[in-house]
């Protein structure tokens, strides 16, 4: 965590503390608000739930330029990009997606590549550029697009 707020002992400030063996927050009518300048920590020994009723129009909205899940190892923030599930399974499997390419590449050299023979070896034949000239640009297409499957906003450990 970047911040790390003062101990309640070491604080010098105007502090509140309330210890009790339970405490109940119940806002009747409305929302229960929490502000802070600076963070708002929650610990628990066991668990933390967040909880909201069974209806489809229930959510958890996390409103942030960065999440983080999980420290590294080392306690420092996690690095690696979330991925996007749909948009990367679209990109590998999808229409003209990884899968289909490289499936149109056997196609192509079961059915489409001739060698020529030559005096003394058997090599690629120079006409057979131009049934690759569509993988290869495929190919391109899909390089081009990896980085739309990482979370601008997620990372993970």
């Amino acid at each position: 965590m970047a911040y790390k707020p003062t101990s309640t002992i070491d604080y010098k400030g105007k502090q509140v503390i309330i210890d009790s063996d339970r405490l109940l927050f119940n806002a009747k009518g409305d929302s229960i608000l929490l502000f802070s300048n600076q963070a708002i920590g929650f610990s628990a020994r066991k668990s933390i739930h967040l909880d909201t009723s069974d209806n489809n129009e229930s959510k958890l909205v996390v409103n942030t330029p960065n999440i983080y899940l999980g420290l590294k190892s080392d306690k420092n923030l996690p690095t690696e990009p979330a991925v996007l599930g749909n948009e990367l399974d679209e990109w590998l499997g999808g229409m003209n997606g990884l899968l289909d390419i490289i499936d149109g590449i056997i196609d192509d050299m079961l059915y489409k590549v001739s060698y020529s023979i030559g005096p003394s070896f058997t090599g690629p034949n120079p006409e057979n550029n131009a049934s690759f000239v569509t993988r290869r640009r495929q190919i391109q297409a899909l390089r081009d697009n990896i980085e739309q499957f990482k979370s601008k906003t997620t990372k993970l450990i």
